[in-house]
């Protein structure tokens, strides 16, 4: 938020787990970089980083 105020209105970050018509599981949030596109964020790209690493790690551990 101290890049771009407006990105408070998609925190906090969220994920969806969903199954498809064919029964696959899918986990599913909007990317950092999704983020700093929608609200134009720009010189904050170590702590987007460092979110998308995150939220990565969240994924992998949460579908293994």
């Amino acid at each position: 938020m101290a890049c771009s105020q407006s990105v408070a209105i998609d925190l906090p970050q969220k994920a969806l787990i969903m199954e498809d018509d064919q029964g696959e599981v899918w986990l599913v949030y909007n990317s950092p970089s999704y983020l700093a596109a929608r609200h134009h964020i720009e010189g904050c790209d170590k702590v987007l980083s460092k979110v998308e690493g995150a939220l990565a790690n969240f994924a992998k551990g949460a579908t293994q």
